[in-house]
């Protein structure tokens, strides 16, 4: 009875360990990231290198591996390693500090990069199986995530406090930590858990895998913004295409007399060709995401396949050693990608996908040709692809509830305008806080409001479309105008039908970041219109030549047409240069026209500048001036009630 039921439990473990702990890493990730820009990055002294470098010594901490692993003994090293990452990010998920939620999710993300490597060693000693099963694990555990941050609209449930967000990741660590203490109980530390340094090179591919994942394969709000598609149809795509990278990873392992370094060509060319496709828009962008999801689930089993299987001898060094280079082309691509757009690094960010693709692709095809496989393996892949293929109910249940926010027919002049920089979703302590965000535009209950710093899916800001989150609690349809790349720039919500709408790009004259403005005509009702311009300016307010440039272009749009309102985060003092070119063309300023006072706008704890402005045609008559309070974003947000 003791054998049947160890033998019932292994396929559970096998693939429950590493997919929960999986689970819990990446969200824990999701959180430290943001927490480095919005709460480390802006205390006194730190730029965006000290940012980087404190990112960056989080994941050098994978080359350490191997020394606590030998310092606390194997046995320990994986309870501590995969319990500690639950138990890290349960307590995070009550945590009522920013400070806080920095510690707990940096020891949770250095304990995880220890684990993988970790876990590893623990089941090489079951050679090509245990190895499969991990790879099977990974994959799963991806899934698991995606489908509860789709599920969750895309705002990560370490950021929704409440108690059915705190009871559903208890339980989730409840039985991960079940899982581990059955694991830690049952199996033997192996007597093999390392490889040779060239064969276990390969393995520095799970850095760039994940980096992939991350920025494109797992990006729910980014397919959501390329292809237009209701967020629960998106997230129906991803869930799909993982449980199609885990059938073709099942596949490997369960085919052992195939050939296998033409499948790595393979993969790692169809890798390449889907971040093709995945830079354009539409049906071919979900195409494109999940090829790379199938490839990219290939290229991963066929590495720790090999790591399986050439397993001859102990300790771990030399696994960690290639894990931490792969940990180094994780965090290095992350931090080239978004701080290229405050440093004006000269690199196509667009090459950093193809770098990391071309490097996990040379690994696999390096781990296929060192490797021979040793028979047919028995893998819980039927369970993991029932499991994955279950997790489509999660986005149909969602689809079916899902009610997309309808306009409303407007009976004419007046209408409430309100501008909002966003700062990404995030407070000035550095939590994201879209409840907070969404009552401070309700309470000034607006028809319209043009929004700045709109992030789509941005890593670094969670992965979270803040726009789809906005639109839905507000009840008001959006439009929305990328400017630094496809999901990052403005947006407008509206009450009443747009007719027509629009984006264009601003010069950047060498401004490091691409900055847009996006229009649209809505129709107010009663045969009346208003054509709203919304623009956010190059954030360095000392820059007139740039901001000049910028500015007439905007003006250029306009055209001087009447019943318009040009507003947005200016980054420009009223007396500036740029600001005047708005009064010469004959526009008033909002504030300017109705409030006395220096109407400061900027940082919302303590401001000391205005630099958000609404400016409209004359042939409107405002009213009700008014700037917001509270520190949800770094900006106050500013309405006014114009009529005719």
């Amino acid at each position: 009875m003791t054998n049947n039921s160890s033998t019932r439990w292994q396929p559970i473990i096998a693939l429950g360990l590493p997919a929960l702990t999986m689970l819990f890493g990446l969200q824990t990730m999701r959180v430290l990231l943001p927490l480095i820009v919005y709460h480390y990055g802006v205390q006194p002294g730190v730029s965006t290198i000290g940012m980087g470098l404190y990112a960056l010594g989080v994941f050098l901490a994978a080359f350490l591996a191997a020394a606590a692993r030998r310092l606390l003994r194997p046995r320990f090293a994986l309870l501590l390693t995969a319990g500690g990452v639950a138990l890290l990010r349960l307590a995070e998920q009550f945590s009522p500090l920013a400070r806080l939620d920095l510690f707990l999710a940096t020891a949770g993300t250095v304990l995880f990069l220890f684990f993988l490597p970790v876990y590893l060693g623990h089941v090489r000693g079951q050679r090509e199986r245990g190895a499969a099963d991990y790879a099977l694990g990974l994959l799963l555990g991806l899934a698991l995530d995606t489908a509860l941050h789709g599920l969750a609209g895309t705002l990560d449930l370490s950021w929704q406090p409440g108690l059915l967000t705190g009871i559903i990741v208890l339980v989730l660590a409840l039985v991960q930590l079940a899982l581990l203490a059955r694991c830690a109980r049952r199996e033997p530390t192996p007597a093999v858990s390392d490889v040779g340094f060239l064969t276990g090179l390969p393995f520095l591919a799970l850095g760039p895998l994940l980096f992939l994942q991350a920025l494109i394969f797992q990006n729910v709000a980014q397919l959501t913004t390329l292809t237009g598609w209701p967020l629960p149809l998106a997230l129906g795509a991803i869930v799909l295409g993982n449980a199609l990278g885990l059938a073709a990873a099942t596949l490997l392992v369960t085919r052992p007399e195939w050939n296998r370094w033409p499948l790595a060509l393979l993969l790692g060319l169809g890798l390449l060709v889907a971040l093709a496709l995945g830079a354009l828009d539409g049906w071919v962008a979900a195409l494109g995401l999940i090829v790379g999801q199938v490839s990219s689930a290939g290229l991963l089993t066929l590495v720790l396949l090999q790591q399986g299987a050439r397993a001859d001898r102990p300790g771990l060094w030399r696994t960690t050693i290639a894990h931490g280079l792969g940990m180094f082309l994780f965090a290095v691509p992350v931090f080239i990608y978004y701080a290229s757009y405050d440093l004006g690094l000269p690199l196509d960010n667009a090459l950093l996908f193809y770098a990391a693709a071309a490097t996990a692709s040379v690994c696999a095809l390096g781990a296929t040709v060192r490797s021979r496989a040793e028979g047919p393996i028995q893998s819980p892949g039927r369970l993991a692809i029932g499991i994955a293929l279950a997790l489509l109910l999660l986005p149909l249940a969602s689809f079916v509830a899902w009610r997309a926010p309808q306009p409303v027919i407007g009976t004419g002049y007046p209408a409430r305008i309100m501008s909002y920089n966003l700062h990404q979703g995030f407070d000035t302590d550095g939590r994201l806080g879209m409840e907070a965000l969404a009552q401070t535009i309700e309470r000034e209950q607006p028809d319209v409001v043009a929004l700045q710093e709109v992030s789509r899916g941005w890593y670094i800001n969670g992965s979270l479309d803040t726009l789809t989150w906005l639109s839905r609690r507000l009840d008001m349809p959006y439009i929305f105008g990328p400017a630094t790349d496809s999901v990052w720039g403005n947006a407008i919500l509206s009450r009443y039908p747009i007719a027509d709408y629009g984006d264009g790009k601003l010069p950047r004259n060498g401004s490091p970041m691409e900055r847009g403005y996006l229009w649209a005509c809505v129709d107010v009702g009663n045969g009346q219109e208003l054509l709203v311009i919304v623009t956010h300016l190059h954030h360095v307010e000392t820059d007139h030549d740039i901001h000049v440039h910028q500015v007439s272009t905007v003006l250029d749009f306009w055209a001087e047409r009447p019943s318009a309102v040009i507003l947005g985060d200016m980054n420009s003092l009223p007396q500036s240069p740029e600001m005047g070119l708005f009064r010469d063309a004959g526009l008033l300023d909002a504030f300017a026209e109705l409030e006395t006072g220096k109407g400061y706008t900027w940082p919302s704890y303590d401001p000391y500048e205005r630099i958000d402005y609404i400016w409209y045609t004359p042939d409107f008559r405002a009213d009700d001036f008014a700037i917001t309070t509270g520190t949800a974003s770094d900006h106050l947000g500013v309405a006014v009630t114009l009529a005719q």
